[in-house]
């Protein structure tokens, strides 16, 4: 009877540890797949973008996060905006990142507090690799891609 009771449990046992395993496989190839969308729509592919914006500051959670940028952007915390930015100090629609004549320029909306390299910015301006861009208290540094900015 106690050998009897012995086969059923190591039987159910290792069927339990079996599909524990199979459990933990699944999940890892699932968080695996959700890491990579989120890359791929963070990075893009190559050539589709000019360049990105890496989070410096304002934003521990996000630091070093790169961004990548479009040849037409809306930088806001708002659903409509091309690049999001999660922030009370970050409006809906905050700025416009934009190509124009082969240089990437920056324009600020209305309301939002918008800063290059520590002056704030009321126009529209160029900006350059390694520009630091503050969107409310947001830091951003500025990364274009090398064969764009030599046209600059």
């Amino acid at each position: 009877m106690l050998y009897s009771i012995y086969k059923v449990l190591a039987a159910g046992m290792k069927y339990w540890f079996l599909c524990l395993a199979v459990l933990i496989v699944m999940l890892l190839i699932s968080v695996s797949k959700k890491e990579y969308r989120e890359r791929r729509a963070v990075l893009g592919e190559i050539g589709q973008y000019v360049g990105y914006l890496e989070i410096v500051g304002g934003l521990p959670e996000a630091q070093g996060t790169r961004i990548g940028v479009a040849r037409d952007n809306t930088i806001g915390s708002g659903r409509r905006a091309d690049i999001v930015i999660r922030h009370s100090s970050v409006q809906r629609a905050h700025a416009l990142l934009y190509m124009q004549n082969g240089k990437l320029i920056l324009s600020p909306l209305d309301k939002g507090i918008t800063q290059i390299n520590g002056r704030r910015a009321n126009q529209a301006y160029a900006v350059h690799t390694g520009d630091v861009i503050s969107f409310g208290r947001v830091e951003t540094r500025v990364f274009i891609r090398p064969e764009l900015e030599q046209t600059i």
